[in-house]
C-alpha cells in the first residue's frame, strides 16, 4: 500500500486529525489519481453498505465450537491412560505397597508397646501356684499389593505365582467395567514371580511389570518385589 492508498484509507475510517483532513482535500484538488482512488472506494463502500447481510446458523456457531474446544477424553481413553501411563506401576505395586506399609507400620507400632512375653498361673501338684512365662509368636507383617490387568475380552482371570503355589484356582481377579481385572493380595515382604491365567488356558506375564526373569523352559515370568 502506497502513501496515497494509505491515506485515502485513513480518511475513510476517520483515522486523520482535523489538519489531515484538510491538507487531504486540498490534495485531492491537484491530483487526479488521489481523488480517482477516493472515490472509487468511497463508491465500494456505498454497494457494500447495501448488500445482504448473511447471518450465521446456530448450527454453524456449534460446530465452530466444536472445533475450536478441545475434545473431552472419553471414559475408556481415560481409562487406557490411567492403565497405559507409567505411574500405575508405581501405584499398582510402589503405590499399593506405601498406602499398605502406612497400616502396617502403625500395627507394628503398637505391637512394640506389648510385652514380648505374658504371665500365666498353673497347678502345681504341690505347694503355692507358679507362674512362668510363655513367649508370644513373632507374627510377619504383611503387604497388601494390588494386581491389575486389562483384558477386555476375557471370561476369567486369576493369577499364578510363588505366594500361592502356582495354583491360579487359589487367586482370582474380579471383572470391573471396561474390561479391567484386579486383584489385592496380602504378602509377606520378598521377590515373587508370577504370571496371569486368562480363561483358565493362556499364561502371559504382567505388561506393567518392572522385571521379568526367564523361568528355565523359555518363557518369561513377571518379577514383583515387596518391601516395607
Amino acid at each position: 500500500m502506497d502513501e496515497h492508498e494509505l491515506l485515502v484509507q485513513r480518511f475513510l475510517d476517520h483515522d486523520l486529525t482535523p489538519e489531515e483532513r484538510v491538507r487531504f482535500l486540498q490534495a485531492i484538488d491537484t491530483e487526479p489519481d488521489l481523488r480517482r482512488q477516493w472515490l472509487n472506494l468511497e463508491m465500494v463502500i456505498a454497494e457494500a453498505v447495501v448488500l445482504p447481510k448473511i447471518v450465521p446458523s446456530p448450527q454453524f456457531f456449534s460446530e465452530l465450537k466444536n472445533k475450536l474446544e478441545p475434545q473431552s477424553p472419553t471414559w475408556w481413553e481415560r481409562l487406557w491412560a490411567t492403565v497405559t501411563a507409567s505411574r500405575t506401576l508405581e501405584w499398582n505395586l510402589a503405590g499399593a505397597v506405601a498406602a499398605a506399609c502406612i497400616a502396617i507400620v502403625s500395627v507394628v507400632g503398637v505391637l512394640t508397646v506389648i510385652p514380648s512375653s505374658h504371665v500365666v498361673e498353673t497347678p502345681a501338684p504341690t505347694g503355692p501356684a507358679q507362674t512362668i512365662a510363655v513367649p508370644i509368636e513373632q507374627v510377619e507383617p504383611k503387604v497388601f499389593v494390588r494386581l491389575i490387568l486389562l483384558q477386555p475380552d476375557a471370561h476369567s482371570v486369576s493369577v499364578a505365582g510363588d505366594f500361592n503355589g502356582w495354583n491360579p484356582a487359589r487367586t482370582p481377579l474380579e471383572r470391573s467395567d471396561g474390561g479391567m481385572w484386579t486383584a489385592t493380595i496380602p504378602l509377606h515382604p520378598g521377590r515373587y514371580q508370577y504370571m496371569f491365567v486368562i480363561d483358565g488356558k493362556e499364561w502371559i506375564a504382567d505388561p506393567l511389570a518392572d522385571e521379568e526373569t526367564t523361568d528355565g523352559f523359555g518363557a518369561h515370568n513377571a518379577v514383583l518385589d515387596v518391601a516395607i
